[in-house]
This record gives structure tokens, C-alpha cells and sequence, in this order.
């Protein structure tokens, strides 16, 4: 599964000399080289107070007393765990993005549905106000008009007999 991953690690290869911390990460591009640095053990890694450090140590061998020589290289296995470690929790912080941004996309839709339809609560309410307003103007005028037609047969009537 991981055969495409290069045996060899460079950090160097991750340097630019970029104070811009990395977005994936929230890890300065320097500080790679401290995490990698085939020089320094990776069991004095810096403390970042999250918990992660004893993790980061189970996975990459313990302790420094273990080691013989400190500039020895850490086994490939431990950087693909460590990589892989940070590469998830990346990917984890980016879901966790993509999962808020779509809570608050559908809070809004929510939100702007929810105005829309008191919106058409307020028209229908109105034309329903309107409609019952002409349906008695219009009875008031059939009304009328059979009045009317009333009266235009009673005249036709007189005239006849006249």
C-alpha cells in the first residue's frame, strides 16, 4: 500500500525557507526539518501542549535512550506513521471545515426559506383578504343586476299594455 511512498525522506525537499506557515499543517515549513532532522532524536521533539506528543513518540520508538548513536537515522516505517498521522489530521481539520461551512450554508438557506415564507404566508394572507372582498362586491352587483333586469322587464311589460 504505501510502495509509491519514496524510502527516503528529505526534508529539505519540504523546505523553501517560507515563514508562511503551512495551512494543511499550522506547522512553519522550518519546523519540518525539526520533526524530521536525522540529527536530532525524535523523542525530544518540541512540546506543543496538545496531547500529541506522546503519540508522536509511541509511534516513533520512545524514548532517546533506546537509540545508540543520536545521529542515527529513524526507521522509514516511523515517518510514514508520522506522516500519515499528520497527513489525517489535516484531512481531518479539513472536514471538520467542510462539515461547519456546510452547517452554516444550510443555517442560511434555513434562515432565508424561512423569510421567504412568511413572505407567501403574508401575500396569501392578502390575496385571500382581496379574493373574499370581491367575491361580496361581486355578489352585491349580481345582486344589482338582477334588480335591474327586474325593472327593464317590468317596463317592457307596461309598454305592451300601453
Amino acid at each position: 500500500m504505501f510502495s509509491t511512498v519514496s524510502a527516503t525522506f528529505s526534508p529539505d525537499s519540504m523546505l523553501d525557507n517560507d515563514p508562511i506557515p503551512d495551512i494543511e499543517t499550522n506547522i512553519m515549513k522550518w519546523d519540518w526539518s525539526e520533526l524530521f532532522s536525522p540529527s536530532q532524536s525524535t523523542g525530544s521533539a518540541r512540546s506543543s501542549g496538545t496531547g500529541s506528543d506522546e503519540a508522536k513518540q509511541s509511534l516513533t520508538g520512545g524514548s532517546t535512550s533506546s537509540l545508540k548513536d543520536p545521529n542515527q537515522r529513524v526507521p522509514t516505517i516511523d515517518e510514514r506513521k508520522l506522516r500519515r498521522m499528520i497527513s489525517n489530521r489535516a484531512s481531518a481539520r479539513r472536514s471538520r471545515m467542510r462539515k461547519r461551512n456546510h452547517l452554516e450554508n444550510l443555517t442560511n438557506e434555513v434562515k432565508q426559506l424561512q423569510i421567504q415564507n412568511q413572505e407567501l404566508n403574508n401575500r396569501l394572507k392578502s390575496l385571500s383578504d382581496l379574493n373574499h372582498c370581491l367575491r361580496i362586491d361581486n355578489n352585491r352587483v349580481r345582486f344589482e343586476c338582477s334588480i335591474l333586469q327586474q325593472e327593464v322587464l317590468d317596463m317592457r311589460q307596461l309598454l305592451v299594455f300601453t
